[in-house]
């Protein structure tokens, strides 16, 4: 697979209600004037508490006196990196990121350097940009086991009329554009200098994105994984009400993290290894879902409602987007379970924090995650190369009675009934009795909301019925009938 690089499923800003109070929580809030002071920098920091403001961003040198301003408080602190021209070599603005990111910045605007673009000198470009496609190409490698790859390459400039950016979808620049530069090619990004009216960093579709004077391996990747047909990785929280945080997930790539894909998305892709379904209580080990591993790198749990995915994170992860720095840990995502009951998620791979943890969202050793009624999974032991996790159920309720149709045709007996009613577990199989002796039975991980069975007997009289049998190993009451065969 080829990608190809322009120096040009959206990342739009998570959505909100428009109230007044809101508005400024999708800001940042700049203060970049050549010779800004510490004073301004105080009444800036004062502004962005009262008012809210996302981020303020200023220079790297004034970072400390921001961080220490603003801790304890919404606002990030940035730092923007080679302001205003983006003419510094890629070493000199590593090295001024890093510093910053020491000295307490959670987030970093690094100026492209679009003069040189603008001029013709496409040089400086093409390095970032060959750069920032190996190092993406990398991830996807690493994230994928090898199975995959998108090897990079670069063309352009283009210069296109300024309309042609207006409408922010990376789809105008491609029609905008001769096709025979992209006959040979799978996915094109397109890098362009900062778009004022597109409210977004990234923005993607099938095979084509878009990333708006913002060029770093994370939002590349970000990008890229909805040309993979991946979604947002979200966060289910409930404080007084339940709601989703469109970019919650601060470990994966696709939330708001600088990690490794997750477990659920790797399966979706075909790239996870070995998973473990536990059907009885026990303990399980993991390896890291970054990899390599030969352990199993998930533990899924599915109950009538809604199916879990437990993960181990091996390292800590780091935020592309401003946020605190998640330690390692064990992770669980939730979703609805396939064909199961309602679920209380709406949608898969949303992130459970961890009650106890706070701004921390992964499980450390000694911690539970309780599905209360359920079941239970402890993290017994957690390092970076193997994770313990100790399953067990909880449920103890059985399932409730099928209701039973039985007839005889042809010789034989012949079987129907409706799923059994069960809310904690789920249902594990069904088994079919005849004359007090189960005579077969059947498993019900592809749920059905009627089953049917044909089974053989002697002729005469009979009491035939089924019953249910959770995944908790709760056995239901006997739905039976009596029945002749002649």
């Amino acid at each position: 697979m080829h990608l190809r690089i322009f120096g040009g499923t959206r990342t739009p800003t998570t959505e909100r209600a428009r109230r007044a109070e809101d508005l400024t929580k999708t800001l940042d809030l700049n203060v970049l004037s050549p010779d800004v002071a510490d004073a301004e920098i105080e009444r800036a920091c004062a502004d962005a508490r009262e008012h809210h403001f996302a981020a303020l961003c200023s220079y790297p040198h004034l970072v400390p006196l921001m961080a220490e301003r603003l801790r304890g408080c919404d606002v990030k602190t940035c730092a923007v990196i080679d302001f205003p021209d983006g003419t510094s070599s890629t070493a000199d603005r590593a090295h001024a990121a890093a510093m910053a990111v020491a000295e307490g910045a959670d987030e970093l605007d690094v100026v492209m350097n679009y003069r040189a673009m603008l001029a013709g000198d496409f040089r400086l470009a093409r390095d970032d940009l060959l750069r920032v496609g190996a190092e993406t190409n990398a991830f996807f490698r690493a994230s994928s086991g090898g199975r995959f790859s998108m090897p990079a390459s670069v063309a352009g400039p283009v210069q296109l009329p300024r309309e042609v950016f207006s409408n922010c979808d990376a789809t105008s620049l491609r029609v905008a554009m001769p096709a025979s530069m992209f006959t040979p090619y799978e996915r094109i990004t397109f890098v362009t200098p900062i778009v004022d009216g597109c409210p977004f960093f990234g923005e993607a579709n099938p095979t084509e994105v878009l990333l708006n004077g913002r060029l770093f391996r994370a939002l590349a990747a970000h990008e890229l994984g909805h040309t993979l047909s991946l979604g947002h990785a979200s966060r289910w929280t409930c404080n007084r009400r339940c709601s989703i945080e469109e970019y919650g997930n601060a470990f994966s790539v696709m939330g708001g993290g600088d990690g490794d894909l997750n477990a659920w998305e790797k399966s979706a892709l075909g790239w996870l290894g070995p998973i473990v379904r536990p059907r009885r209580n026990a303990t399980h080990e993991l390896g890291p879902v970054e990899g390599p591993t030969l352990l199993p790198q998930a533990l899924v749990v599915r109950t009538a409602a809604s199916e879990f995915w437990f993960e181990s994170r091996g390292s800590a992860t780091p935020s592309f987007v401003g946020d605190s720095v998640q330690p390692a840990g064990v992770t669980v995502v939730a979703g609805p379970a396939p064909g199961g009951e309602l679920s209380q998620y709406p949608r898969e791979n949303l992130l459970l924090a961890n009650p106890a943890g706070g701004a921390r969202f992964a499980y450390a050793p000694g911690e539970a995650f309780v599905r209360a009624g359920i079941f239970r999974v402890t993290v017994e032991r957690h390092a970076l190369q193997s994770a313990a996790l100790r399953f067990e159920w909880l449920d103890r309720v059985a399932p409730g009675r099928p209701r039973l149709r039985a007839r005889t045709t042809r010789g034989r007996i012949r079987l129907s009934w409706d799923a059994a009613r069960e809310r904690g577990s789920g249902v594990d199989s069904y088994t079919a009795v005849i004359d007090g002796r189960a005579v077969r039975t059947f498993r019900s991980d592809i749920p059905h909301t009627t089953w049917t069975a044909a089974l053989r007997a002697a002729r005469g009289s009979h009491r035939v019925g089924v019953y249910a049998t959770d995944r908790a190993g709760n056995r239901g009451r006997l739905a039976s009938a009596r029945i002749r065969i002649r």
